[in-house]
């Protein structure tokens, strides 16, 4: 079975959010950890957020398996800094969470959807657009950065 496009990210970041917590040591962040945290969750709003209102101002879909769907090919906004901002939301808020859980073994999270996104979301998602929006996509792919 290929597992590209097979798991929704938010249900990934969830099954993942959900293992860290339970899988959390007695230690806690603090100081700097909680700061870092807190920029953390702000950051991944900002760009989940904004991520989600340009493809809802270009009724665009945001559904990451129904690809062929996609009308228009987001540059703006946030899509300056990463071509996956939303996913990038999503690693920023899962950073977050291990930042205020403390320990070491809650690193394996972030480490865990990094890894699995890139390999079986994105990949797959930019294959299939740039089938879709061809030399655009491309062109986008040379100014701007998968991750940031």
């Amino acid at each position: 079975m290929r597992l590209e496009l097979r798991i929704p990210p938010l249900l990934l970041f969830v099954g993942l959010a959900l293992a860290m917590w339970l899988g959390r040591g007695e230690e806690r962040g603090t100081g700097l950890l909680l700061v870092l945290a807190t920029a953390l969750l702000l950051a991944g709003a900002v760009l989940g957020g904004g991520a989600l209102l340009h493809f809802w101002q270009q009724r665009t879909t945001v559904h990451p398996q129904r690809l062929e769907s996609s009308r228009v090919l987001v540059t703006r906004g946030v899509y300056r800094i990463s071509r996956n901002p939303m996913y990038l939301g999503l690693l920023c808020w899962t950073l977050a969470l291990a930042c205020y859980l403390g320990g070491m073994a809650v690193w394996l999270g972030p480490l865990l959807l990094w890894g699995w996104l890139t390999r079986f979301q994105i990949l797959a998602e930019e294959q299939a657009l740039r089938r879709q929006f061809g030399d655009a996509y491309d062109n986008y792919c040379r100014q701007v950065r998968r991750w940031c």
